[in-house]
């Protein structure tokens, strides 16, 4: 495992309906300032780690990334190099969405260092987009692949989501269907994240389609629509290496297997969570706040031995893999096998767990419930 770094950038065009993280429409009056302040911050905070890091991935996330101008990109990012070393054959990220993407950015972007793209494509269903607030359509998205390949980017990663509202398993395996046959004609598309919707009860989609409103697809479709993109991206050549992640080859995604990992990693700018053993934290949420504050903590949290076992056993099941017992007991001194026996003979008896060797992992069956199945071991 490497060091990893990640950059929030909370800038955006709109806000999408489905939302959580802490972003800002105030992109003109705001961005100098912020990157300013970010600038700051990234400098203040590695000048006190005790060698310089080694990164072996950055992640420019959001928001959204691409709308920051190339100056402040470029400034934002010799900042860290200064403060920081590079591994060869770093992973450097940049989240964006499509409406951003033109060939003449995409290649100051690549000329920067970026040499990852994760677009947020979410459906190639137009009548989808527009119901989740995305402010592009499907046409855009292939435009924008297109163009960042023109502009030199060979690792793509696109971002799908199900349950939608209104979404049946129809119009899931149909954007599933666009997408593969896009990625046969484009091999630079190597990754895609598919996440299942989680509704923020206080977010604008909760408003638009209550939970209760039954605009959203059953358990039933719910769990056949996972079954679906498991087995379409299977047959299309990308291996699921957790829950929402598939990759070709070797184009896993260094940053987020670090974070399934148990790695170490830097975080900066407004709301982003750190962790460097054996501290977890988080910058202030509030982006004025931030702005007044970019060293103070809203969150610090000393991660105890009891709350390393949980956490290890969280993101292990969450990855195909699964957890190696003989591994884990070396790491932790706890023998899963024998401390949860009964309840993992249970889980595999019920068909959402199964045990090979020494490794235990989900089922399919079980990815649907992986938090339920893992708060179980707690």
């Amino acid at each position: 495992m490497s060091l990893g770094a990640y950059i929030h950038i909370p800038f955006c065009n709109y806000k999408c309906h489905f939302c959580d993280f802490a972003t800002s429409l105030a992109l003109d009056e705001l961005q100098d300032k912020y990157c300013s302040v970010l600038k700051n911050e990234i400098a203040k905070r590695l000048v006190n780690s005790p060698s310089k890091p080694q990164l072996g991935s950055i992640f420019y996330g959001g928001g959204t990334p691409g709308l920051l101008d190339a100056q402040n990109l470029y400034d934002i990012h010799q900042t860290l190099l200064a403060n920081a070393s590079l591994l060869p054959e770093s992973e450097i990220s940049l989240e964006t969405t499509p409406e951003t993407i033109t060939v003449a950015k995409a290649k100051e972007w690549f000329s920067l260092g970026i040499n990852r793209l994760s677009i947020g494509i979410e459906s190639f269903n137009d009548y989808e987009l527009k119901r989740v607030g995305r402010g592009h359509t499907s046409q855009q998205a292939v435009k924008a692949i297109k163009d960042a390949v023109k502009a030199g980017f060979t690792n793509i990663s696109c971002d799908l989501m199900y349950g939608l509202p209104g979404q049946s398993l129809d119009i899931w395996q149909d954007s599933l269907n666009q997408f593969i046959k896009l990625a046969k004609q484009i091999p630079q598309i190597t990754h895609i994240s598919a996440y299942g919707l989680e509704l923020n009860n206080n977010g604008p989609l909760a408003r638009i389609f209550p939970q209760e409103s039954g605009a959203y697809p059953s358990d039933e479709t719910f769990v056949a629509q996972l079954n679906c993109l498991v087995k379409v991206l299977a047959e299309a050549g990308f291996e699921q290496y957790e829950i929402s992640n598939f990759a070709k080859g070797d184009y896993r995604s260094k940053h987020n297997l670090n974070y399934w990992q148990d790695g170490e990693y830097h975080a900066f700018g407004v709301s982003a969570h750190r962790y460097i053993k054996p501290y977890r934290s988080s910058n202030w949420r509030i982006l004025s706040r931030y702005l007044e504050d970019s060293l103070g903590d809203e969150t610090c949290e000393l991660i105890d031995s009891e709350t390393q076992v949980k956490e290890a056993i969280m993101l292990g099941l969450r990855t195909t893999e699964g957890i190696n017992l003989l591994q884990f007991e070396k790491a932790f001194a706890v023998n899963l096998a024998l401390k949860h026996r009964d309840l993992i003979e249970d889980l595999i008896g019920c068909g959402v767990l199964r045990q090979e060797a020494d490794n235990i992992r989900l089922t399919i069956a079980g990815q649907p419930i992986a938090n339920t199945i893992i708060a179980k071991f707690f």
